[in-house]
Parts: structure tokens; sequence; C-alpha cells
């Protein structure tokens, strides 16, 4: 069916954040499937609650924002789910600007916004610049199919930046440090430039932190 309407205070508007490879939503303690899980920092520290998860989401891109909160700038992506045309129903989807955040929006330019586009959640063991063992997530865009060929390239890569600039070495408080400031404001700018439809405000849940350690700028996922 033909996707891409305006989400409104009567549609079905469910949030969701991606965490370590994986979609997640907080819901009751009786909603089938729940997980506990312990908060172990923030205002709501030692506080349970309960979550699901899935692996993919596919649906059509209507509206990405950036949004200011507790724990800094991050991004949303409303996506356009709806199976019934009778029963709209949209996800909005929070990302950080980590290096996950990124790798997906320098892929943005490439995805046909009026198509449907599956975003699937990846977990990928690897290891730092300084030969430590870390474990990198990506939210991989495919538009067609979930292969190497529907795989959404990025628009700006080591090789080819087109104006993607690069991370500066800064020292704070004697010590060297990655800064990213520049590659923020592009990306923030980016999501800026396109022309969205408009959507209702909708009232947003209370964030919760999910933190993933990084230091540098991750490679793209290798397959």
């Amino acid at each position: 069916m033909q996707r891409g309407a305006k989400a409104t205070q009567e549609s079905a508007v469910k949030y969701w954040n991606f965490s370590k490879g994986q979609f997640t939503r907080r819901v009751s303690e009786n909603h089938k499937g729940a997980t506990p899980r312990v908060l172990e920092q923030g205002p709501n520290t030692g506080k349970t609650i309960y979550e699901i998860f899935m692996d993919q989401v596919t649906g059509q891109i209507v509206e990405i924002k950036v949004r200011e909160g507790d724990y800094g700038k991050s991004f949303q992506i409303l996506i356009d789910v709806t199976e019934d045309e009778h029963s709209p129903e949209f996800y909005a989807v929070d990302f950080r600007f980590n290096s996950t955040g990124k790798s997906l929006l320098k892929k943005l330019p490439n995805i046909d916004l009026t198509k449907d586009v599956a975003l699937v959640g990846y977990a990928i063991d690897g290891t730092n610049s300084k030969g430590e063992a870390v474990t990198n997530y990506y939210a991989v865009p495919y538009q067609g199919e979930i292969s190497k060929a529907g795989k959404v390239l990025p628009a700006y890569t080591k090789e080819e930046p087109n104006g993607y600039p690069e991370m500066k070495k800064i020292k704070v408080k004697g010590k060297n440090t990655w800064d990213d400031t520049d590659q923020l404001d592009f990306l923030e700018n980016l999501i800026n430039s396109i022309k969205w439809e408009g959507q209702q405000e909708q009232e947003a849940p209370e964030a919760v932190e999910t933190p993933e350690i990084e230091d540098e700028e991750t490679e793209e996922i290798p397959f």
C-alpha cells in the first residue's frame, strides 16, 4: 500500500530507541516478551524498566528531526509502517549522534525517501586503533532486498568525503581527545536541508540513556 501519510495526534506512534544493534521499546511489565533492565546511570538509577526488542524496522521514512535532551543531541526518524490504510501506524526511532547514528546519516542522501527502507541492526566485534576489543553497532539501510545488492551505500567515505569533515584531535585538560563537532554540524545541516512534509509534534516519552562506549570514528560495516 502507499505510505508517506502525515502523523497526526490520532495516529498510533510507537517510540523506539536503537541501542547495541537492536531496536528497543519500553513497555509495561506484563507486556508479552518484556525483558527487565535496571538503569545504571542518570536520574533514575536503580529503576527497573521493561523492554521489547526487534532486529529490523521496515517502512517509509517521512521525517527526521534533531532533538535536545538530558543526554545531549539525538535525532529521531519517523517511519510509516502502516499496513492498513484505515489504521495509520508510525515508529519514531531515536538515535544518538554517535558512530552508529553518523554511519546511518552518511547514507541518507542515497536513500530513496519515496520508497520503503529496511533498517537492520548489527553488532560486529572488532578492534579499535589501540588494538582493544570493541563491539561496533550499525543500523544498515536496505532498499529492494536485504542483501549486498540492496544495501544503501554511504554518500561520504574516506576516499570520497564529498565535503564531510574529518574528526579533529584536540587537547582537553592536557589530554588528547577526538572532537567531532564539525561532523555533527554537517549532519544536522543535512537533516535540515531536506524538505519534509511537516509532521505534527508528538509527545515523546521519557528518554532512557543506553550508553555505548566509543572513542573515535568506526569503520563502515564490513559486508
